[in-house]
């Protein structure tokens, strides 16, 4: 599974200092390689995720460490999966 989501929080730059410090984490449910982040604005970001194992992006949201940290920031998404288009060739 992709996943793409768009999110709220209080700040995105404080926000992404925390990205970037449980990003290596992202590696036991995700393709780390290819994770995205950008900057909206001030209080929105928009994340991808490739090759998502569900169950275990769900045991790591589900992690109180994980949860202090989206309360922290007041962090509030909104998740998408999508899938590559598949155009038709000639």
């Amino acid at each position: 599974m992709n996943l793409m989501l768009t999110a709220t929080c209080d700040n995105t730059d404080a926000f992404y200092q925390d990205y970037l410090r449980v990003k290596p984490e992202f590696a036991e449910w995700c393709d780390i390689s290819r994770c995205a982040f950008g900057k909206v604005n001030d209080t929105n970001l928009i994340e991808l995720f490739f090759d998502v194992d569900k169950a275990k992006l769900g045991a790591w949201l589900a992690k109180p460490e994980t949860q202090a940290m989206f309360k922290a920031h007041n962090f509030v998404p909104t998740r998408y999966t999508f899938d590559p288009l598949q155009l038709p060739s000639g």
